[in-house]
C-alpha cells in the first residue's frame, strides 16, 4: 500500500510553495479597484484623442500586468529570474499588440 506522501509528491509541491498569500490578494483588489476608479474618472473629463485613449491604454497595461503577474502566478510560479522578467516580458507584448493596434488604425485613417 503506497503512503500518501512520496518524494515525488513532496517535491512536486516543493515547485508551488510561493503561491500569493490572501493579504497579496488584497493589495491586488485594491489597485485594481483604484486604477479602474482613475480610468472611469479619466473618461469624464471631456478629453478626447491622443490625451484620452494614451492614459487608458497606460492604466490597461498595468491592470493586465498585474493581473497577469498574480492572478496567473507569472511572478511565482516561473524560475527564471524569479519570474518578474516574465510577467515584464508579458506587458511589453501587450504594449506591443496595442501599439499594432494604433498602426493600423493609423494608416486606415480610423479616428479613435
Amino acid at each position: 500500500m503506497a503512503t500518501a506522501t512520496t518524494d515525488h509528491a513532496v517535491e512536486a509541491h516543493d515547485d508551488h510553495e510561493h503561491h500569493p498569500t490572501a493579504r497579496t490578494y488584497w493589495i491586488t483588489f485594491l489597485l485594481l479597484a483604484v486604477l479602474t476608479a482613475i480610468e472611469v474618472a479619466w473618461s469624464y473629463l471631456g478629453l478626447e484623442g491622443l490625451a484620452l485613449v494614451a492614459p487608458l491604454l497606460i492604466m490597461m497595461v498595468l491592470k493586465f500586468m498585474i493581473v497577469g503577474g498574480v492572478f496567473m502566478h507569472l511572478q511565482t510560479d516561473f524560475k527564471v529570474l524569479n519570474g518578474y522578467w516574465f510577467t515584464l516580458a508579458f506587458g511589453i507584448a501587450v504594449v506591443l499588440a496595442v501599439c499594432v493596434y494604433l498602426v493600423v488604425f493609423a494608416a486606415f485613417n480610423f479616428n479613435i
